[in-house]
């Protein structure tokens, strides 16, 4: 990944593509549409992420992290977490509707490995007066080994009109599909390889950024 921030605020004003690592606190400004931003966040970090426009956010990480997500003028986010541990960690992320007319859809998918500990803690916020509001959240969490998990999906909405969601799976893949591949001539390491990859393939990803993910799974099949 490219251009790393340090204690510091970036915004972002042109429609395009970006990457940013980040290692401390800091808060991005997101001020048009047709944003697609890439994000790997190292250490125990808070985000706080202030958008106007139509936005998709990638946001790769291991360790604990705070995300707010302010939405603002005309704002509609696509949010997708990806984690991968074997510690104690939890992500935080907030959605806060500050505007009428705004959408945030939230999709967290993660994977709790060895003896780790991955809980998830999704909130959305409405406000009395944020009318035609859209809340949604869509959170997984895969568990191997004697790995434990939690996911907490919170809607605290004021206002009438408006529509939230949620939903939330805790738990190992599910054995029907592991022997249905196997039906299939897929032995079982090569199965919970693929079920590990499809995850995390939301979308098409850029190659280094693929290629980072790929490398935790390759020390997940390797344990």
């Amino acid at each position: 990944m490219n251009n790393i921030l340090l204690d510091s605020t970036i915004s972002y004003d042109k429609e395009g593509i970006y990457k940013l690592t980040l290692n401390s606190d800091s808060i991005i400004n997101i001020n048009n549409s047709n944003i697609k931003l890439y994000l790997v966040t190292e250490n125990d970090i808070k985000i706080t992420i202030n958008i106007k426009g139509k936005v998709e956010i990638y946001n790769f990480t291991k360790n604990n992290i705070t995300v707010d997500l302010n939405l603002l003028e005309k704002a509609k986010i696509e949010f997708y977490q990806m984690t991968i541990t074997n510690n104690n960690t939890t992500n935080i992320l907030n959605a806060y509707h500050k505007h009428k007319d705004t959408i945030s859809n939230l999709i967290c998918n993660g994977i709790s490995y060895d003896k780790g500990n991955l809980k998830f803690i999704v909130n959305g916020y409405v406000k009395k007066g944020m009318i035609n509001s859209i809340c949604n959240q869509t959170s997984r969490i895969v568990n191997l080994d004697a790995a434990k998990s939690l996911i907490e999906p919170n809607l605290f909405i004021e206002e009438f009109d408006s529509l939230a969601n949620h939903s939330a799976y805790t738990g190992p893949f599910d054995k029907k599909i592991l022997f249905y591949l196997k039906t299939k001539g897929i032995s079982e390491d090569n199965a919970y390889k693929l079920l590990l990859k499809g995850l995390f393939k939301l979308n098409e990803l850029p190659k280094d950024y693929e290629e980072l993910i790929d490398k935790m799974l390759l020390e997940i099949l390797r344990r």
